[in-house]
């Protein structure tokens, strides 16, 4: 199978992460490929930069499409489209015959399969509010327990690795000691594989929502295969 991995942020270097974040993981017979956002801004985590980014993955998907077409190989299986809020998602589901995971949807119907509650913590000042739109869109608000941001520019705490662990454990600390959820998801494509490290270190499953969405990006796939989906453009 082949997955097409979706960055909405203009940083390749936040693609190329994910991707070797998700290597270990990622079955043998597996390829994946990046894409990542033509245009808009280094890390989406404003109003205005989901707005630009919701037009940006389409023409970053329709290029990856095209390219693969081009060099005669077979289409995409699935796309993960990895990018937390995943903005304009409605409109990729409606152009691709692949299945398409978003990074938020597939942790929170994760989160929702192991307990009543979950709190997010992420990284950018204005993502509670764009979140707490999220949850009254899908009618989640009564489940979603709380929303902590990690503090630090996003790019900055995915860089530094050792320093960035500590500012998500404190972070994940305070909203389990604060909101008492039953599951915490570790959010957003800057904080990818920092949920995957603290998984058995604090009293609540903590999801990384980078493996959360690959995990599902790939049950999507072999459903597709199996109806014969995926096989389209």
């Amino acid at each position: 199978m082949k997955i097409l991995v979706l960055n909405g942020n203009t940083t390749a270097a936040v693609t190329e992460r994910m991707i070797a974040a998700l290597k270990p993981i990622c079955p043998e017979s597996v390829h994946l490929v990046g894409a990542t956002a033509p245009f808009g801004l280094p890390y989406v985590s404003t109003r205005a930069a989901v707005a630009v980014a919701a037009h940006a993955v389409q023409e970053a998907v329709r290029a990856a499409v095209e390219g693969e077409q081009v060099a005669g190989r077979a289409p995409f299986d699935a796309c993960f489209y990895a990018c937390f809020g995943e903005p304009g998602i409605e409109a990729l589901r409606a152009e691709h015959t692949f299945p398409v995971a978003g990074m938020a949807e597939a942790s929170i119907l994760t989160a929702l399969q192991l307990g009543e509650r979950f709190a997010i913590v992420t990284v950018g000042a204005a993502w509670p509010a764009m979140l707490r739109d999220l949850m009254r869109r899908t009618a989640l608000e009564a489940r979603c327990a709380g929303i902590k941001v990690v503090p630090g520019d996003a790019l900055a705490v995915a860089t530094g690795r050792e320093e960035g662990l500590k500012l998500v454990r404190a972070a994940v600390d305070e909203v389990i000691a604060r909101a008492a959820p039953d599951v915490v998801i570790v959010a957003g494509a800057a904080l990818a594989g920092y949920g995957t490290a603290l998984a058995g270190r604090v009293p609540v499953p903590v999801l990384d929502s980078l493996t959360a969405g690959f995990e599902q990006t790939l049950a999507l796939a072999r459903l597709g295969l199996g109806l014969g989906l995926g096989r389209g453009d």
